[in-house]
């Protein structure tokens, strides 16, 4: 094994930043990651510079089991992921290490509200 996993420290948020899908600035994760109470964790692969590569390497798998680690230390049932429908190499990755797809067996939809949404919804409250 190559790399090293270890959990994130605020000066990796700029590299999280950059790698995950979502509109975070490396500021809104330092400040919502490293708080007296922070909203997530996060976990990084340290992988020398002649090992990186797509896949190949175990640290997908490597980072998959530290989380389960990490949640069942903390007593969590269950771990659940998102999973974009295209990404079949993902899917065959999660269903081979037992991950059921509650998308067929359950029906489940993911529901977001984000932007004028979610300030629509946060508005209604006042009037309640």
């Amino acid at each position: 094994m190559h790399f090293k996993i270890r959990p994130a420290k605020k000066e990796d948020c700029k590299e999280i930043s950059r790698l995950i899908m979502v509109s975070r600035s490396n500021v809104e994760l330092e400040r919502d990651g490293f708080c007296e109470n922070p909203f997530f964790q996060c976990l990084v692969a340290e992988v020398p510079e002649e090992h990186k590569s797509k896949e190949g390497n175990g640290i997908g798998k490597g980072l998959l089991c530290k989380v389960a680690e990490v949640g069942k230390k903390k007593e969590c049932v269950r771990l659940q992921l998102s999973v974009l429908d295209w990404n079949t190499p993902s899917r065959d990755f999660y269903a081979a290490k037992g991950a059921q797809d509650l998308t067929v067996s359950e029906g489940w939809h993911a529901i977001r509200f984000d932007g004028q949404s979610l300030d629509n919804l946060a508005n209604e409250a006042a009037k309640i």
